[in-house]
């Protein structure tokens, strides 16, 4: 029996009574960034780059520049990408609107330059491209300046994100998605969860890694490696450590699940990896550039108490379920802080087109 693995991201948010972050006036702006491409038709795409700019810093650019080069005859290119000027799918914002902390409460520095909550930005950037050739090897990069100091890099650079595709295989590929902001806002030494919801419309296999940030003083030529900070103990590692958690960061590949407790505050940059595969041959891969803010909080996370599913199974913590089957999900999230606020936020309906959730007690 072929089964459905469903993949349904929920952002838990409890709005804390205090959260203590240090907050400077800096010229840096580039908090996280990925790139992805959708299929036209024939050998054509449109390519989004999706720009999350920390409202603190210097203003986004009016464009960016598109690079990319095939191996097989080692052609270069560079392409202006504009600024999307349509609304932003799948919630009809738009471009440049602040990304939701995920608590209407709450302020972030975006909406109220008086709040200690960071805020970001999210604009779009795009450009429609008729590759020239099959190749096995194409690889697209977008290079921006200047990403946001990170405590576990010792020299920030400049944010760079690529992709790449293997058109060799086929034309008829969009590349992967990830369908949840990157805006983690995690307690210290709190246990934290945290997924970017990676998605694939042509229902091509994925696989997720932590990989080291890249930087890239323009987005020709070959990127470096980010130098990861060596002063801290235990010392920042790929995938082990890529910030301070002592050591206890994991990552499932299969679903794109991080849990993990930090134990430093500030910012940390951490970099998704997400590869495509279709039978059993990788099409490619994306990046996703993510800052995680690590606050100082009084809150407790809040507990996801009971789990059912009504037509369907459950095994391992994974729900599954048949093509065509109904499903029903009752779940019970709690606090044991009596003044909390739970908001509840998630990627339905991008996960799952035409379904439906209802929550109650919010």
């Amino acid at each position: 029996m072929k089964r459905l693995q469903i993949l349904l991201i929920f952002a838990i948010t409890m709005l804390v009574s205090t959260i203590l972050p240090s907050k400077d006036a800096h010229a840096t702006h580039a908090a996280g960034g990925e790139l992805i491409y959708v299929h036209i038709s024939d050998s054509t795409y449109q390519f989004f780059f999706k720009f999350y700019r920390d409202c603190t810093g210097i203003d986004a650019p009016p464009n960016v520049t598109l690079c990319f080069e095939e191996s097989c005859s080692n052609q270069t290119f560079n392409r202006p990408m504009q600024k999307w000027t349509g609304k932003l799918p799948p919630d009809n914002r738009d471009n440049g609107d602040p990304v939701s902390l995920g608590c209407s409460n709450s302020e972030n520095y975006c909406t109220d330059p008086t709040s200690d909550i960071p805020g970001y930005r999210e604009w779009w950037y795009s450009w429609i491209e008729t590759l020239p050739l099959a190749c096995n090897t194409w690889t697209f990069g977008v290079s921006i300046s200047a990403r946001n100091a990170s405590y576990n890099l010792s020299v920030s650079g400049n944010l760079y994100v690529e992709t790449t595709f293997n058109s060799g295989v086929t034309w008829d590929n969009s590349s992967p998605y990830f369908s949840v902001k990157p805006i983690p806002y995690v307690c210290k030494d709190a246990p934290y969860a945290y997924n970017n919801g990676a998605l694939d419309a042509d229902g091509d296999s994925l696989w997720s890694e932590i990989a080291i940030p890249l930087i890239a003083t323009t987005c020709t030529g070959t990127p470096n490696q980010s130098t990861l900070n060596a002063n801290l103990t235990p010392p920042i590692t790929v995938p082990g450590n890529p910030l301070q958690t002592n050591n206890a960061f994991n990552l499932n590949g299969a679903n794109g699940q991080m849990n993990f407790t930090a134990t430093m505050l500030g910012a940390a940059t951490l970099t998704m990896r997400t590869r495509e595969f279709r039978n059993g041959v990788e099409l490619g891969y994306i990046m996703r550039d993510v800052q995680v803010q690590i606050l100082e909080c009084t809150a407790t996370a809040p507990d996801v108490t009971t789990v059912t599913i009504g037509g369907g199974d459950t095994t391992g913590g994974v729900n599954y379920g048949c093509v065509g089957q109904n499903l029903n999900f009752c779940f019970d999230v709690t606090a044991s802080d009596p003044d909390a606020v739970l908001i509840l936020e998630d990627n339905l309906q991008t996960a799952i087109p035409g379904a439906s959730m209802n929550y109650t007690n919010q």
